[in-house]
């Protein structure tokens, strides 16, 4: 890489994860990193590593199949990255062998539409922030299907946390022990019992105090 973008926050201006390979003698997997600027950065690993990269930098796991935003698909999952951010999954490329993948990932808030568009293996193009265009193997109707389904994972990211935080599900660590704040002010004792990415499971004890 010439740069690491995502530690220096360029992660803010993404538009789209595309996969690409190597060019000339240089036969590597990499993956184009394109901003909303319109500047375009080689990272030099396959794509999947770089989501797995910037998903572990903001907090959140890469693998969504069983969050609450998730239900019902059987395809790739959008990804969602916090309230306002979710990466769409895409067919991008035709791969060279099955494990090198086709698959890239584009911003959902950062399309400003698509249309159908006909050039060797391609059938759509997105029209991105920053006057950028990127060729997708997808058809019109899958392709709407797919930026929906980002929109609603994000829509029903957005409803869980509302959901938390009017429960008063909102917690801070004192002492080795989370206390949920409930809405008053009431604070209640709570065990952690599992973690991942940005969600917690706690269970909650009987009694309640003040901070």
């Amino acid at each position: 890489m010439a740069i690491n973008w995502i530690k220096e926050g360029l992660w803010q201006r993404l538009n789209c994860l595309v996969p690409v390979y190597g060019t000339g003698d240089d036969c590597g997997n990499y993956t184009e990193v394109w901003l909303d600027d319109g500047t375009k950065i080689l990272d030099r690993r396959r794509t999947k590593t770089v989501l797995k990269s910037l998903a572990a930098h903001l907090g959140v796991s890469w693998r969504q199949e069983q969050t609450a935003w998730s239900q019902g698909r059987s395809h790739a999952f959008p990804v969602v990255l916090g309230p306002e951010m979710v990466l769409v999954p895409l067919r991008l490329r035709r791969p060279r062998s099955r494990d090198e993948g086709g698959t890239g990932y584009v911003v959902g808030g950062k399309v400003r539409g698509f249309e159908a568009y006909r050039e060797g293996c391609y059938r759509t193009r997105l029209f991105l922030a920053g006057n950028q265009v990127l060729p997708c193997l997808l058809k019109m109707d899958t392709l709407a299907l797919r930026l929906a389904e980002g929109e609603q994972a994000l829509l029903r990211r957005r409803e869980l946390a509302e959901r938390l935080t009017a429960a008063g599900t909102i917690c801070r660590e004192r002492d080795g022990y989370c206390l949920v704040i409930e809405p008053g002010g009431k604070t209640v004792p709570a065990r952690l019992i599992d973690r991942g990415g940005d969600i917690i499971i706690l269970r909650r004890e009987v009694s309640s105090s003040s901070l």
